[in-house]
């Protein structure tokens, strides 16, 4: 008989209110606008429920996902004074988004996945105001859209796309000038932090109260909820507020998986004694090395025992029904056994990171893809992998960035000369640039050519072939590591290769690469595809992740996939998350990693 997986709907919660829709910046003076709005598509007018995305069964419209959709809606500001200003968030929506307040354009954007938000002051009124967002959404191969079909339907494991609105709406009341976002580093060999916390960009005249005036009140709090607090009070330093503390000023406590530590920081932007904008926001102490020996968190191994993700939920697609669905897939993954998640062609919303910060799992951070090279597709991609990094960049949970995969979308890379090769190189170094504590994968699953760790995919359909590999990959086996070639990469897909071949693990190998760790970042889609194991899935599980681990060749591995996801039924659990092996078994087969 199989486990079941324990489901508590509520994450007890003595940090931050539980309900914001991103709790690690997030103003107590907040009101959602989730719920129904009219949405109105090629002249027909319908009722959807925000935040699920069109094309969603909970949204309650089956219009297709491309076109253009007007949602409207009325909201009420009782509260409303001169004195402050009026930001209207917009956790993510599919694909490109223009708000207008009371008839007037406030601002507009392009990404599905990054979050947004405008000052919307000059455009409200006290009392009754009327929004409208204009979307529109395509099968564009150019935008980025993960596992969106860019093609008229689904197929093979590109799934039906969504469109419009599929993360929380909500405003948020502040003073005539108002913080922007925070950023921490560490210190940990002096055991010191520094915040360094950002304005709003100068408005109208009114918002133009000198910097002299401006103080920043920092306090930060021991993880159990502040038996311990340290403050700053602080004048501006060009532009910008920067505090240090020693770590025995709070108490700090380092994050780790089994103890998720995180300290509540409370930012309190002042005019004199005036209090203009008061952030609630957290921080998790937590140090990430990875060198050839694999990955050490706060200076102790830990080997990465990872599950594949993909992020779509019953009914909602890419929206749970509530967040209690996410810290659900959250329990499940540590029941079987599992460390870490690998959030696979999607961008999860804020809160889900919170709760991997909040339950003690690693995860990582991979940008959806686009599908075929072009100069706007890459100035898009850029814009919102900025955005992402600003937005996630103090998740403890995360530990890793992947920007691209299996080659998906960046075929031009084959060509040292291309602009495709110079674009990969240039997001690497960007995303390196603005988040240097988190290593990159530039191209996972295979054809290196410039990352911080070595990673691969493959999908063999009996263990003897893996072993194998693992034993070519360990004698250094040229045509393994570096046998790039375009007949490689055709047959592989023409010739329907996957079960008994793989790809060349570098395009170039670089001069580092023998410093570097290897991870098996995917493996396993017992399901999804033949394997001669006619034997339960749990016993090809044992048997492929032991010889895993004995190969002694890897920092970690992530297994193909925690639920079934549309062709794919390869999870351990069925799409509604019922599960489908023996939770105990795979757990005792994770147990055999470091």
């Amino acid at each position: 008989m199989m486990n079941e997986i324990s489901s508590n709907r509520f994450v007890e919660d003595s940090h931050i209110f539980a309900e914001h829709p991103n709790p690690s910046w997030a103003r107590r003076t907040w009101m959602s606008l989730d719920g129904i709005w009219t949405l109105t598509h090629r002249a027909v007018k319908k009722e959807i429920r925000v935040p699920f995305p069109i094309g969603s069964k909970e949204s309650g419209v089956t219009f297709k996902d491309s076109g253009v959709f007007v949602y409207e809606r009325e909201f009420i500001l009782q509260s409303f004074s001169s004195e402050k200003r009026y930001l209207l968030h917009i956790g993510a929506c599919d694909y490109m988004a223009t708000v207008f307040i009371n008839g007037h354009q406030v601002g507009s954007h392009i990404g599905g996945y990054a979050s947004f938000s405008f000052d919307i002051t000059a455009a409200v009124k006290p009392g009754k105001n009327r929004i409208e967002i204009k979307v529109r959404d395509s099968h564009s191969p150019f935008q980025v859209r993960g596992k969106q079909t860019f093609m008229r339907t689904a197929f093979f494991v590109w799934y039906e796309g969504i469109a419009g609105i599929w993360q929380s709406v909500w405003l948020e009341e502040v003073g005539l000038r108002y913080l922007e976002r925070a950023q921490t580093s560490v210190d940990f060999s002096a055991q010191k932090l520094t915040i360094s916390v950002f304005l709003n960009p100068r408005g109208n005249k009114s918002e133009q109260i000198p910097y002299r005036n401006l103080r920043l009140r920092i306090s930060v709090k021991s993880s159990d909820g502040g038996t311990k607090q340290a403050t700053r009070l602080l004048e501006m330093d060009n532009g910008i507020f920067n505090a240090t503390f020693a770590f025995d000023e709070f108490n700090a406590a380092l994050w780790s998986i089994e103890a998720p530590n995180l300290h509540p920081l409370v930012l309190t932007l002042l005019n004199g004694n005036a209090v203009l904008d008061t952030v609630e926001s957290y921080f998790g102490l937590r140090e990430i090395s990875v060198g050839k020996d694999g990955f050490k968190i706060n200076g102790e191994p830990v080997f990465l025992k990872m599950v594949l993700n993909q992020g779509y939920y019953p009914g909602g697609v890419y929206t749970p029904l509530d967040y209690g669905r996410m810290a659900d897939d959250i329990r499940a993954i540590k029941a079987f056994g599992y460390n870490g998640a690998r959030i696979h062609e999607k961008v999860e919303a804020p809160y889900f990171h919170y709760l991997c910060d909040r339950l003690g799992l690693l995860t990582s951070f991979e940008m959806p893809s686009f599908y075929l090279p072009s100069k706007q597709a890459f100035s898009r991609y850029e814009s919102e992998l900025k955005e992402l990094i600003m937005r996630d960049s103090m998740h403890p949970s995360c530990i890793m960035r992947m920007l691209f995969n299996e080659t998906w979308g960046i075929w031009g890379i084959y060509r040292k000369s291309s602009a495709t090769r110079s674009f990969v190189e240039r997001m690497y170094t960007l995303a390196k640039h603005m988040d240097p504590t988190r290593p990159v994968i530039e191209n996972s699953g295979w054809e290196h050519f410039m990352t911080d760790i070595v990673d691969f995919h493959h999908y063999l359909r009996n263990a003897t072939l893996a072993r194998n590999l693992y034993n070519k990959i360990a004698n250094g086996d040229e045509y393994v590591l570096e046998g790039f070639s375009l007949r490689r990469v055709a047959d592989f897909y023409i010739r329907n290769q996957v079960p008994f071949a793989t790809r060349s693990i570098f395009l170039e190998k670089p001069a580092n690469a023998d410093a570097l760790p290897l991870f098996l970042s995917e493996y396993g889609g017992f399901g999804w595809y033949d394997t001669e194991n006619k034997n339960a899935v749990e016993e090809s599980i044992e048997e492929y992740t032991a010889d895993i681990v004995h190969s002694g060749l890897f920092c970690g591995y992530c297994y193909t996939q925690l639920y079934d996801v549309g062709s794919e039924v390869n999870g351990l659990m069925t799409f509604n998350r019922i599960p489908k092996v023996d939770i105990e078994r795979v757990r005792k087969a994770n147990d055999l990693g470091i």
